[in-house]
């Protein structure tokens, strides 16, 4: 399925309005997989947010402090299934790995300290290798500037060209590419704005496996207004392998076509004469009976739909000829 994704260092959401306001914004762009970054969650202190648009959680707090945490949240509609999930004491990462339909996806989120920021990523990017696979995306707040160029108003950077450089080498062996970027190569946005600098920089990013660039089909920054961040979105259509769940549904309005009604009547009545037999038990003649009578709703219905199309094409047919007489002659007389 396509997803639409948001990274959001929230700055705080203990308190529920303050909940309510995230989830309300994110929602109104039409995320429907969130990672949230500094959330002030401790261990074994999560709200419950089952009751919420975005209805299926995982959490990763701090034992020590409120100042970090990290969650991710699936919107109730993502068919989503977990497999295995990794994080932190810390509350600076999770990793989950699950499938969305047929599709399998690795989802990281990250919160990377204020200091000795590259040499933190590449331990994450370490530990990542041997988990990843399927589609990978991370998420999240480095807290650093990869291109201090165009990623930051003053041009600079706390850290030297050479870590930078070095980072940017690890993040392309682990064959993972900054999307926003990708996709908007030449523009300049930013992320975050510093009261204390004056400045503004882009600190937060969504990555994905090289592979799967293609996937991404937009990228786009919000605004800063409830946290010191702005929300981060890109947008991905559905792998060209997966496929979406198919489920049958009867289509009521067979019923009320007496020739329908008539027919499917008459074929389980032949169907049970036939297999309701001392040998064959009741669940399976009822299981059995399931897959028949689906089938025979659907020849049915596609019998009904070809006579309505041929007598649609019919009434067409006389329509053009009328019309046509009427165009030579004006006449009143054909058109009632």
């Amino acid at each position: 399925m396509a997803l639409k994704l948001a990274s959001y260092n929230v700055e705080g959401c203990t308190s529920p309005l303050k909940r309510s306001q995230i989830f309300q914004v994110l929602r109104k762009e039409g995320a429907n997989v969130i990672f949230l970054q500094e959330t002030h969650f401790k261990i074994d202190h999560f709200p419950n947010l089952s009751f919420s648009y975005f209805s299926n959680w995982y959490h990763c707090g701090s034992t020590s402090s409120n100042s970090k945490g990290v969650s991710i949240g699936f919107q109730k509609k993502v068919p989503f299934l977990l497999l295995e999930q990794r994080s932190d004491a810390e509350g600076r990462y999770l990793f989950i790995k699950a499938t969305i339909g047929q599709q399998l996806y690795t989802f990281v989120n990250v919160y990377a300290p204020n200091t000795n920021q590259t040499y933190w990523i590449k331990e994450v990017l370490q530990l990542l290798e041997s988990f990843s696979e399927g589609i990978t995306i991370m998420g999240g707040d480095l807290n650093l500037v990869l291109n201090p160029i165009l990623d930051s108003s003053s041009h600079k950077s706390v850290h030297s060209q050479k870590a930078l450089s070095s980072l940017l080498q690890h993040l392309s062996r682990a064959h993972l590419i900054d999307v926003w970027r990708s996709i908007n190569p030449n523009t300049v946005d930013y992320t975050f704005f510093s009261q204390a600098h004056g400045s503004y920089q882009r600190l937060d990013y969504f990555f994905i496996s090289q592979q799967h660039l293609q996937l991404c089909t937009q990228a786009s920054i919000g605004h800063i207004v409830l946290s010191d961040h702005a929300p981060l979105y890109i947008q991905m259509s559905p792998p060209p392998n997966s496929r979406p769940a198919k489920y049958w549904r009867l289509n009521e309005q067979l019923l009320s076509v007496p020739e329908a009604e008539l027919r499917l009547r008459h074929a389980l009545e032949e169907y049970f004469t036939k297999n309701c037999t001392p040998d064959v038990s009741k669940c399976t003649i009822w299981d059995a009976d399931k897959a028949f009578f689906r089938g025979q709703c659907i020849s049915t219905g596609a019998h009904i739909k070809k006579n309505r199309m041929k007598q649609i094409d019919e009434l067409l047919k006389k329509i053009t000829s009328l019309e046509s007489v009427h165009k030579r002659t004006l006449l009143q007389s054909h058109l009632d």
